[in-house]
């Protein structure tokens, strides 16, 4: 066997394995023997077929099976005994291809390969990016304590229809279709639709359009009592009557209402609970702040790193592996490929860089912990019996590939922010959630409008490529 390589352009080169019979030859008679042992062949006992009629049968397919498994170990093995990393799969060039399937003698198989850039990421480039802290505003912490005291609530009848309340109402399809009694959540009405409710006297009729009024299909398929995929034929105007108003009153705070919310004792007094609220809004958002400096550091070094391609390399893989791309539309798309490229090339330099890797155990933890808060309002281990529960979800939860993909892109992305926020020090900018999305949305229309004004400096000029020059 021998192997050679030799540049064939920027970051391009041509990988050639030589195979001779001897390479190959060996572990081809192997699997026909097998295959003869195996062979059932009417007319012959098992393990008794002559060979002649199994190499006539099988040798060519067996020869050409071998050969595949062989040049393609050959070609990872040469790879990474050299240190050459490369950009998306090797191509075959079936065109260098030499050798005779029907002969079966000596071989020779080509592969192109693109070969990644080597650079140096300059953190300094995004010394000056911002990193966003939403803090929680009181009037959300109000909103989220009166939601608490609602929980524990009790429901009261009442004459008159007002915010929150629920109401039992029969409902006349518009349709003539049969008559029913249902739920209307207020909860569940868009708020601009909600002053058609309130005020409502018990025993009123109305005309309502569920397509209109519901935040969701999720709310208007409750409503309806119809599962979502069955809304397409499910009334749209409906009359209904208000048979029952049920109005929540608001639990008091005190000894009553932490013992339900908290049975473990972690919160006991409202300063307490405005402090965990407080701390799980800010949690809440923390994800958005974090994506926000991660994509302005990845979009500042970007600017500034100046990666060459392979680019034939790269067009001619898309066209052949990729169907959504070819000869006549990669160049009009390339661009963009190319840029989603180098991106990717920038974060994995980085999570090189900043030493980022997500094992399993970390995947299995951060799913714990969803589950641990998602379901019982805390990350920190429960009881026995409850942890029995979140073990079961968990596990439910680790059948599903998207789970777990998920996750581990979550911890992923976790890492590498933090990976940057300790090479960078970033300043940091305190604000509520509200500020920071007026922010974040100005600056980058403001960047749209400078790339606008750069453009139009630009002088624009049109080439049409032949495919011999895509290619």
């Amino acid at each position: 066997m021998n192997i050679k390589r030799e540049n064939i352009g920027l970051l391009n080169d041509l990988i050639t394995i030589e195979l001779l019979l001897t390479d190959y030859q060996e572990q081809a008679t192997k699997s026909l023997k097998d295959l003869r042992r195996k062979a059932n062949i009417p007319g012959f006992r098992q393990g008794h077929v002559p060979m002649g009629m199994i190499e006539k049968m099988y040798k060519k397919a067996v020869i050409a099976d071998e050969i595949s498994k062989l040049t393609n170990d050959e070609v990872y093995k040469y790879l990474t005994d050299n240190k050459i990393n490369i950009l998306f799969e090797p191509i075959a060039r079936e065109e260098k291809t030499e050798g005779d399937f029907e002969n079966a003698n000596n071989f020779s198989f080509s592969f192109e390969i693109g070969i990644r850039p080597e650079f140096a990421v300059n953190y300094a480039d995004a010394k000056k990016v911002t990193l966003y802290k939403i803090i929680a505003k009181e009037e959300d912490i109000d909103k989220e304590v009166m939601e608490m005291r609602r929980q524990v609530g009790k429901f009261s009848s009442t004459e008159e229809v007002a915010q929150q309340d629920m109401l039992l109402v029969t409902v006349k399809p518009e349709n003539e279709g049969e008559e029913f009694t249902s739920s209307l959540i207020l909860n569940y009405i868009k708020e601009s639709e909600l002053k058609s409710f309130i005020g409502k006297k018990i025993h009123q009729e109305m005309n309502i359009d569920t397509v209109k009024i519901f935040k969701s299909d999720y709310e208007r398929s409750t409503f309806l009592k119809v599962k979502v995929e069955a809304l397409e034929n499910a009334p749209k105007k409906v009359h209904i009557k208000i048979d029952a108003i049920h109005h929540m009153e608001p639990a008091e705070i005190n000894e009553e209402f932490f013992s339900k919310l908290f049975p473990d004792g972690s919160v006991k007094d409202e300063a307490a609970l405005r402090n965990r609220i407080k701390e799980q809004i800010e949690l809440r958002h923390l994800n958005d702040a974090n994506m926000v400096f991660r994509n302005k550091v990845l979009d500042t070094l970007m600017e500034k790193i100046n990666l060459e391609l392979p680019d034939d390399f790269i067009k001619r893989y898309l066209v052949e592996n990729k169907q959504q791309y070819t000869i006549e539309t990669i160049e009009e798309k390339y661009d963009s490929v190319k840029k989603s490229i180098i991106y990717q090339l920038i974060e994995d330099q980085i999570s090189k860089d900043c030493n980022v890797h997500v094992e399993n155990n970390d995947v299995l933890k951060y799913l714990e912990d969803y589950v641990r808060q998602s379901y019982f309002g805390t990350t920190a281990k429960l009881d026995e019996e409850t942890e029995k529960q979140v073990d079961s979800f968990v596990q439910q939860m680790m059948k599903n590939q998207e789970n777990i993909k998920n996750a581990y892109d979550n911890l992923f992305f976790e890492k590498l922010t933090e990976g940057l926020k300790e090479k960078l020090k970033p300043k940091s900018k305190e604000l509520v959630f509200e500020d920071f999305v007026t922010e974040v949305t100005d600056k980058k229309e403001e960047k749209e409008k400078e790339a606008e004004k750069e453009s139009e400096k630009k002088p624009r000029t049109t080439k049409t490529k032949s495919k011999k020059e895509i290619i």
